[in-house]
């Protein structure tokens, strides 16, 4: 979703706050709480990294606005400005250990947490984009979601990104499906541009995997529900990986331990990230930590490695860096 005052005038933007009329009218709001710790006795308490983040501008429409009922009928009530959003999800960051966050317009946070955040961007020109890095601002090309306008990876407006992070070497976050809320067609129809389903399948990426076969590229939201289509990428580009972002908190536990255990036991566990895709809700980085803790056929070894291990190999952390996290002794 959208990260610059610049998107307020943007289809994405404008059905936001279609979107933020609409759920203020639901009948009421449930304040989620966690079981996270301590319930589980299988549950990781280890560092995490979370790989899809947002900050938000002080104008950001979705200040304030509540979440409609999610596939598990649970909603979320929306914090009202840029300072608390970034502050409850520092909060967020240190209950639960997250040592490093790839934060799209992370910069207007970085000042706050700069151990913690990866400033991704993509919502400007590839030249500002290049000198964002040259000024040492830039560590990820993400999240980048022409979906919603209804433009597919290999359309030749977007191949220059996917060109720029392999010159660069850093990652690049790319959004799929799911996108929006459940049932968002119905919600606002008339604004919601491209946004289809036959639109969203993840083999669009393979013209630019063949084009740049050396980008390092996360799928954002693991591709849900064309799983086996993320597995054919999975198998055939070792450099495609996964995030898991709102699967964790939108999605049944029981779906999303089918397809959770579908990519791993097709032998793709070391390429499954964690992420929140914490916008205007900070619950649900806690709902996410939850939902993973509780996929019982998971050990805590595999937990380890989708919630640090993958993520820190992927973004090329040291062993100096890792060891740190691991030991504790990070701010």
């Amino acid at each position: 979703m959208g990260n610059k005052n610049s998107n307020l005038k943007s289809p994405i933007a404008a059905l936001l706050v279609v979107l933020m009329v609409a759920t203020s009218c639901l009948p009421s709001i449930k304040d989620r709480t966690t079981g996270y710790a301590g319930e589980n006795p299988n549950s990781y308490t280890g560092p995490i990294i979370d790989m899809h983040i947002h900050a938000f501008d002080e104008q950001h429409p979705m200040f304030g606005m509540a979440h409609p009922p999610t596939l598990r009928k649970e909603t979320f009530k929306g914090v009202r400005s840029a300072n608390e959003q970034k502050e409850k999800t520092l909060a967020k960051f240190r209950e639960h250990h997250i040592v490093k966050a790839i934060v799209t317009n992370g910069g207007s946070w970085y000042n706050d947490a700069p151990d913690i955040i990866l400033i991704g961007d993509a919502e400007t020109g590839i030249d500002v984009l290049k000198k964002q890095y040259n000024r040492g601002h830039l560590k990820a090309i993400a999240e980048m979601s022409p979906f919603y306008r209804g433009i597919v990876a290999d359309d030749p407006s977007q191949l220059p990104y996917f060109k720029l992070a392999q010159e660069l070497d850093i990652p690049l976050g790319f959004h799929i499906f799911p996108g929006g809320p459940n049932y968002g067609f119905h919600i606002m129809p008339q604004m919601l541009g491209g946004m289809r389903t036959y639109n969203a399948n993840p083999l669009q990426l393979e013209r630019a995997l063949v084009a740049y076969p050396h980008v390092k590229l996360y799928i954002m939201h693991g591709g849900w529900p064309y799983v086996e289509d993320v597995k054919a990428l999975m198998y055939a580009h070792p450099n495609v990986y996964v995030d898991i972002a709102v699967l964790n908190w939108i999605l049944p536990q029981e779906e999303f331990n089918t397809y959770l255990k579908s990519l791993i036991n097709a032998g793709f566990g070391d390429r499954i990230m964690y992420g929140s895709d914490q916008m205007v809700w900070p619950e649900v980085i806690s709902i996410g930590i939850e939902t993973v803790n509780n996929a019982a056929f998971l050990t805590l070894e595999q937990k380890e490695n989708i919630f640090y291990d993958n993520a820190a190999e992927f973004l090329g952390l040291s062993e100096k860096e890792i060891m740190k996290h691991k030991s504790g002794n990070d701010p």
